[in-house]
């Protein structure tokens, strides 16, 4: 008899089993447990560029630099 137990953040619907090879065409019982608190995602903060504005500036040709950038690929 083999186990596999591990800990993990579940972040979808999917669930990675590494190392699955080893119980391919293998009938498995699958057992989640889970914290009575769920860990709450961090909340993303939403761009503000309110002090930025009329502050910056650019001078230059903005075309021919893209094409700069891209060749430096």
């Amino acid at each position: 008899m083999c186990g596999v137990e591990f800990e993990t953040d579940v972040t979808s619907r999917f669930i990675e089993l590494k190392d699955f090879e080893e119980l391919m065409h293998q009938h498995v019982k699958v057992i989640v447990l889970a914290n009575n608190e769920p860990i709450k995602p961090p909340q993303k903060a939403p761009y503000d560029f309110s002090d930025l504005v009329g502050k910056l500036a650019w001078e230059g040709d903005a075309l021919s630099q893209q094409s700069a950038l891209r060749d430096e690929w």
